[in-house]
């Protein structure tokens, strides 16, 4: 089976959404999706929290994210050399 390789577009929202998110959110969210088998319990051990905080935490980057994708682009954007 192959896999599909993301738009541009979504990679350039995706980014951007990381770079609005605290450093917190970001590690939190980036080891929730990629880090196999990781808990909350595991990440608040290793950041030194409670787990309703690292759930907030993770709560709060997905909301970023999801915003994040969802907003439309300028039209010119697509015109921008990046």
């Amino acid at each position: 089976m192959s896999e599909q390789r993301p738009s541009r577009a979504f990679v350039r929202k995706a980014r951007r959404s990381l770079r609005r998110m605290t450093n917190l959110q970001r590690e939190v969210f980036l080891a929730m999706r990629f880090e196999e088998g990781v808990t909350y319990a595991q990440l608040a051990k290793r950041y030194g929290l409670t787990e309703s905080e690292v759930q907030h935490a993770f709560a709060s980057a997905l909301f970023i994210f999801a915003k994040s994708i969802r907003k439309p682009e300028p039209w010119w954007w697509r015109l921008w050399p990046w």
